[in-house]
This record gives C-alpha cells, sequence and structure tokens, in this order.
C-alpha cells in the first residue's frame, strides 16, 4: 500500500472520529441557555431570543425559538419536565416545562409550553398562588446579561 492511500484512510478516520466526538459531548453555550435536566438538551439560547422583559420575564423569540418550544411541547408531561437556566455556563436556577393542558400545579418557576405571537413567560408558580419559596427570576447575573447583549427591555 503506498503512503497516499495510507494518508487518506487516516484523515478519514480522524473526520469519523471529530464527527463522533462532536456529535457526543455538544459544544458548551458560552451565553444564555435553557436546558432539560433530564439529558442537558439546548432548548433555547441566546440566539433565539429577540429581547427579555426583565419586569415581566417575558421572551420575545425568533421563529426557531418559536418553534423549538412548540416542538418541545407535546415532550413534556402534565406534570412537567425539568429545566436549568444557565449563563456562560453557571446554572442560575431552575423550574419546570409545563404543558398549558395540566391542571396539576406547581410551586416553583414554571414556563409552559404555549407560544403567544412569539412570546414566552417565565412564571412563579402555575398557578401564581402555588408559588412557594423566593422568586429566582430576578436574579441580577440575567438582568445584567441581557443588558450587556442589548435585548434587555423593561
Amino acid at each position: 500500500m503506498n503512503w497516499s492511500k495510507v494518508v487518506v484512510i487516516l484523515v478519514v478516520v480522524c473526520i469519523v472520529i471529530a464527527g463522533l466526538w462532536l456529535i457526543s459531548n455538544p459544544q458548551k453555550i458560552e451565553g444564555f441557555g435553557i436546558f432539560l435536566m433530564e439529558n442537558d438538551e439546548l432548548v433555547i439560547s441566546e440566539k433565539e431570543i429577540v429581547v427579555y422583559t426583565g419586569s415581566s420575564h417575558e421572551i420575545i423569540l425568533t421563529e426557531e425559538g418559536t418553534k423549538r418550544i412548540e416542538d418541545l411541547s407535546p415532550r413534556v408531561p402534565l406534570d412537567g419536565t425539568r429545566f436549568v437556566l444557565r449563563i456562560k455556563g453557571e446554572n442560575i436556577y431552575g423550574g419546570w416545562f409545563w404543558s398549558p393542558i395540566s391542571s396539576m400545579a406547581c410551586s416553583e418557576v414554571v414556563l409552559q409550553t404555549i407560544v403567544t405571537h412569539n412570546t414566552i413567560k417565565i412564571e412563579a408558580g402555575y398557578p401564581h398562588s402555588a408559588f412557594q419559596g423566593e422568586d429566582p427570576r430576578n436574579n441580577p447575573k440575567i438582568f445584567n446579561y441581557f443588558m450587556s447583549v442589548g435585548k434587555l427591555a423593561d
């Protein structure tokens, strides 16, 4: 076997190995992200966010962001699916993706999987009267981050 064939085979093997590594080790998001806790799947990143409104915790999404939430909706059981909100790899707080057809209450932070006019809202409890504890949504790291990237509204 000549050296050029060996080199081609080695290059192909390296490409396959690199591809498999990338699939099994997705890149970490350097900015804002909302991830499923069960498998660390990124649901929404700052790329899919047009505006974060600090006073109401509403997020206006791009069309891609809207599609991601709508695609997630059928996968969320009536008792919710845990998420974690991260900024630059740091866990800021956790909560639950919640089905809009659920009649179950949740005493923690909830992000319903219903999108209205490309907007979702991170809520304290479902219904709000069920919320218990300190509200983590007012963490200044969130507001500072969205201000730094020019996406904070109030």
